[in-house]
């Protein structure tokens, strides 16, 4: 019996173990994993139905993201861009005729506004931080 007591003993410290080594990865899973928008990638999905609005604020997180991804404006809608404690710009690369003109600075704690007067898909990066991009469809 004794030997019997050791082993559960053994067998219920091993799972106490694998239980805690598993929670902490779905933790971390949650914590760290994907880009909270979907499989839509840093863009994030856009239903192709989405009503445009007339204006639409984006934020420039110091998770550097911009939230949200992607936004559906009206001809002659705005975005306000407004930049937390980290300091980010924002660049239409590439972008179609009639895109705004860029925030060039790098901009803290204030929110800058661009208005859309053509149609079109308009996609911007942060060029402090590569990889931090979104996209203002105007419809």
């Amino acid at each position: 019996m004794h030997n019997a007591h050791r082993l559960f003993i053994h067998l219920h410290s091993t799972y106490a173990h694998v239980r805690g080594l598993a929670i902490a990865a779905a933790f971390f899973a949650a914590a760290c994993g994907g880009d909270g928008y979907g499989s839509g990638g840093p863009t994030g999905p856009v239903d192709p139905g989405t009503p445009p609005v007339a204006a639409a604020t984006v934020q420039a997180t110091p998770a550097e993201r911009f939230t949200p991804p992607s936004v559906v404006l009206a001809v002659g809608g705005t975005t306000t861009f407004e930049f937390g404690s980290l300091g980010h710009n924002v660049f239409f690369d590439n972008a179609p005729a009639g895109a705004p003109a860029n925030i060039t600075a790098v901009t803290t704690n204030q929110s800058v506004t661009r208005t859309f007067t053509t149609a079109g898909t308009y996609i911007y990066n942060c060029h402090v931080h590569p990889g931090m991009t979104g996209t203002v469809f105007v419809r």
